[in-house]
């Protein structure tokens, strides 16, 4: 600055009392120029020379990720901020108090900005690697880190402004907390709720959950602060909060995908009025079937051993005696262990065909295994190929499936009292 003075006090054309000034606004013009270059000559420095460093040392996609998101930028920026931080003085007067208050808040402000914007883009670079990925989903806590680092930007460019201390602001803020505690409630609780998530494994990216209290029943393609974004089956997309992701219940189904099995758990309800004790006939006929040919047997005599060792009488009331339904359930136990798309030797993987409670309707006997797929069609074709036959040897059994009468059958109902 006084250099420049000096300068122009030779310069007669310029009265005394304004050359001060003069000297000053050429001072300030060279000053931009000087942050003009310096910002030039750091951020080549950072994006080709750093950037070139840090790609030898085998940290490419790191490298790439920055500067696609300008954090080479912001750091000469910063490198800048340092540097006309410590010489801005070099070209200001101090007898030009109210020019030197200016600049000093001005480059202030120009210093709080560029690291705020440094910190802003290495978290856009941490989110942009990391965000999408199903086993480290940090965008919900990416977030979080960026409204801390909004608050605190607040925070200090006040404290520049009101030439007070931060924590004078904070003192002066805490009057406000319950305010604040309203505005932020969703974020506080969805940061909240984010690590809890993330710490403990609960969700990731791609994983397929169904939350009922949402409508929610797709897989995972967003995890943020606030909301999880689920893509339905039928290409909807649910916001869920986050939040309820830990305050209600929800299913994943990402352990069925770990043990590459699904499950089948559906009922036949039997009518009642068909179940009854096996005769000859029948039992004649069922032993040639293949699945129950040992199995009739070996029933068949242990029946009749237990029968003749207690000398009980032949009357049906006496003694044990063989049943359909009881046949039909060990047969499609035989049936599914047969299937080589039903999982059979993995103890945690159930096999088993089992009566529930009896129903107003009939008597529930409920399909529980597990098939080697969790493709969703192809499950859903072999859950089919399955039914569709226990359906269709059910007469066999001389058991029928329990449905409500229909229209067609109330007609056939009628003609037939209407021949008699």
């Amino acid at each position: 600055m006084y250099f420049i003075l000096n300068y122009v006090q030779k310069i007669s054309c310029i009265p005394e009392t304004k050359q001060l000034l003069v000297a000053q606004l050429i001072s300030v013009v060279v000053f931009l120029l000087f942050v003009y270059i310096s910002i030039k000559f750091f951020t080549f420095f950072c994006s080709k020379v750093l950037g070139n460093v840090l790609s030898r040392l085998g940290l490419k996609k790191w490298t790439n990720a920055l500067a696609s998101k300008r954090f080479f930028i912001a750091l000469g920026f910063c490198l800048t901020a340092i540097l006309i931080i410590n010489f801005y003085p070099l070209f200001i007067s101090k007898e030009v108090k109210w020019l030197l208050t200016v600049v000093n808040k001005i480059t202030g402000l120009f210093v709080i900005f560029c690291f705020s914007w440094l910190i802003h883009t290495f978290l856009n670079t941490i989110d942009s690697l990391y965000g999408r990925n199903p086993k480290l989903p940090v965008k919900g806590l990416v977030q979080a880190v960026k409204i801390i680092v909004f608050l605190g930007t607040g925070l200090f460019i006040l404290s520049l402004l009101l030439g007070r201390k931060p924590t004078y602001i904070i003192t002066g803020l805490s009057a406000l907390a319950a305010v604040f505690s309203l505005i932020f409630k969703d974020p506080i609780l969805g940061f909240a709720a984010s690590i809890q998530l993330t710490t403990n494994n609960l969700i990731k990216i791609g994983d397929w959950i169904t939350v009922d209290s949402a409508g929610a029943d797709g897989n995972i393609i967003d995890i943020g602060l606030t909301s999880v974004r689920v893509q339905n089956f039928d290409m909807t997309i649910v916001s869920v909060p986050t939040y309820d992701l830990i305050s209600k219940p929800f299913k994943n189904w990402n352990g069925m995908y770990d043990a590459r099995a699904r499950r089948i758990q559906r009922s036949i309800i039997i009518d009642v009025d068909t179940v009854r004790f096996l005769d000859k006939g029948m039992l004649n006929r069922l032993k040639k079937i293949d699945l129950l040919k040992d199995y009739l047997s070996e029933k068949e005599e242990e029946v009749n051993k237990f029968n003749a060792e207690h000398n009980l009488q032949e009357n049906i009331l006496n003694g044990r005696h063989l049943t359909n339904i009881g046949t039909f359930r060990k047969y499609a136990e035989l049936y599914l262990a047969s299937r080589p798309y039903v999982v059979k030797d993995t103890p945690e993987l159930t096999l088993m065909v089992r009566q529930l409670k009896q129903e107003a309707h009939g008597l529930p006997l409920e399909i529980y295994c597990f098939l080697n797929t969790t493709v969703w069609t192809q499950y859903e074709s072999l859950q089919s190929d399955i039914f569709d036959h226990l359906f269709s040897v059910l007469p066999e059994f001389g058991l029928f499936a329990y449905q409500q009468p229909s229209g067609q059958n109330i007609a056939q109902g009628i003609k037939l009292l209407q021949g008699k």
